[in-house]
């Protein structure tokens, strides 16, 4: 695409993130006018009101008054337009002057699949203008600086600029930029007579569920995305899914959820929804100084649902046969059974705890919570003496009553792995494995933390595979290791942690991400 469209796709995503982020003025109720315009196979599509309601207003203040820099609310609006001409200033794009006077309330984008190539995506970025005068004069300059040379063309009574791999043009008095002619000629059917996004069931539907209150929201069609890839068969179970972001007192949370079809699924992922009901139990056995963890639920049944799925596309021969010769080399060079062996460790409930990132390698664990624990040990054990056959050495030791198997690897370190209360720890060496096993018999572990609860009370539930993130700890112990400015240190030590939970429940799986903010 050439540097003036480029630059003009920018221009509004930026602008879009940028106004979500600062301190905007009063409320103002308005329909999705974008998704009237957006076309009716539309297969995702996000949407941005730039004036939210005065509680999302209040609530998005007080956040951006806790960083660094922001806490003079008298002349908040002044330094979020600072930040944002900052950020476009490398493109050349005056924002504050060029581009703030004149869009209006909403921006969205919208995006399809190719009717020529189903896997090539048209996307256009739809913009309310409240000044007509001012956006021509400022996509014009913009146009003129990037350098490209676009040509009138009438489409159904609308005037566009199209060049070879970009078009835009005013419909309605909204701002259209897309990667090319066809879209723009999609939007302007949908204008007209032809079925727009607005007039689906499923999408009316899937927004009507979320919540009203937000800043931002976005819907997905499942089950194009899945039929233009060509795995449509595997992902059966989902049709669509929507999701909103909202500013909570302490955070900025994404909450949404995918309606799930019961009857059409496959009993592997019949499983893993009754898997996704419960909250993590392994939260317990990590150091409460644990900077990252992850939690999966049905780990081994995702694994060998996502190669079938791989294996019946057409890109995915060469992906399999690479799978294949990993099993290969690992029966070979060192004994091991990958699907004998090692997946039945990780049927139920998975786990990895980051709680340093000194020396060469990170200290941690790796938790299981299996199915079969006496099975699980036995695996663990007899991937244990075939490590030995080819080198290796195996040692146990005690600690208070637990008995802990190291394992010695030459050329890659040890392992240390021990199972109590049917529970599997594995780690870099006993001492992760013994940190493990104190914080579950202590408490003081990272479900007992102060920042890991708020994260969830953020969230407003926990559930099903999750993720949490200290991100102001891991700043702090990255140190001068990773090159950022001080404005921005600044700002990320504010940023206290980051959680994701993907609760299932109701016939639907839901997903909330947060981000939190700490008080100054």
């Amino acid at each position: 695409m050439q540097r003036g469209v480029i630059a003009l796709v920018t221009l509004i995503g930026l602008t879009g993130a940028a106004f979500v982020a600062g301190y905007l003025l009063l409320f103002s109720a308005s329909t999705d006018r974008a998704a009237t315009l957006a076309p009716a196979n539309s297969a995702f599509y996000v949407n941005v009101y730039l004036q939210p309601s005065t509680g999302q207003q209040m609530n998005l203040s007080g956040l951006i008054g806790r960083l660094p820099g922001f806490a003079d609310e008298a002349s908040l609006d002044a330094k979020v337009d600072q930040v944002v001409q900052n950020l476009l200033s490398g493109s050349g794009i005056d924002y504050v002057n060029g581009v703030k006077p004149w869009v209006g309330n909403q921006v969205a984008i919208a995006g399809w699949p190719a009717s020529e190539d189903p896997l090539q995506i048209e996307v256009v970025v739809i913009a309310e203008v409240k000044d007509r005068e001012a956006a021509d004069a400022a996509i014009g300059e913009l146009v003129a600086d990037g350098g490209a040379s676009f040509s009138p063309e009438t489409y159904a009574g609308v005037d566009l600029q199209v060049d070879d791999e970009g078009a835009y043009g005013f419909v309605d008095d909204m701002l259209v930029i897309g990667t090319g002619a066809d879209g723009l000629h999609a939007v302007v059917d949908a204008s007209g007579d032809a079925a727009s996004l607005f007039d689906q069931a499923a999408f009316r539907a899937t927004m009507d569920a979320l919540a009203p209150d937000h800043l931002a929201s976005a819907y997905v069609d499942l089950a194009a995305i899945a039929g233009s890839a060509g795995v449509g068969g595997q992902f059966g179970s989902f049709s669509t899914a929507g999701a909103i972001l909202v500013a909570e007192r302490d955070g900025l949370r994404v909450s949404g959820s995918a309606p799930f079809e019961m009857t059409a699924a496959a009993p592997s992922a019949r499983d893993r929804f009754a898997l996704g009901g419960e909250p993590s139990s392994l939260v317990d056995w990590m150091p409460d100084g644990t900077l990252a963890e992850v939690v999966v639920f049905g780990l081994g049944q995702t694994l060998a649902d996502a190669e079938a799925a791989i294996g019946a596309s057409p890109e995915g021969e060469e992906l399999t046969g690479l799978l294949d010769t990993f099993r290969a080399l690992a029966a070979f060079a060192l004994g091991i059974d990958l699907d004998a062996d090692v997946l039945p460790l990780l049927d139920r409930e998975v786990a990895v705890a980051v709680t340093g990132l000194g020396g060469t390698l990170p200290s941690g664990q790796l938790l299981l919570r299996p199915d079969d624990a006496a099975a699980a040990l036995a695996a663990l054990d007899r991937i244990a003496e075939r490590l030995s056959a080819v080198g290796g050495t195996s040692r146990t030791e005690d600690l208070d009553g637990t008995e802990i198997t190291v394992l010695t690897i030459p050329d890659v370190g040890e392992v240390a792995y021990a199972m109590v209360d049917d529970i599997v720890i594995l780690g870099l060496g006993r001492a992760d494995v013994a940190a493990a096993v104190f914080a579950h018999d202590s408490g003081d572990s990272l479900g007992n933390t102060d920042a890991y609860t708020r994260t969830f009370e953020v969230a407003g539930t926990r559930a099903g595979t999750e993720a949490y993130v200290d991100i102001g700890a891991l700043v702090e112990l990255l140190g001068d290791g990773v090159e950022l400015g001080d404005d921005m240190r600044d700002i990320l030590l504010q940023i206290g942690t980051f959680g994701l939970t993907v609760p299932s429940r109701d016939d639907q799986i839901e997903f909330h991400a947060v981000l939190t903010v700490d008080e100054p």
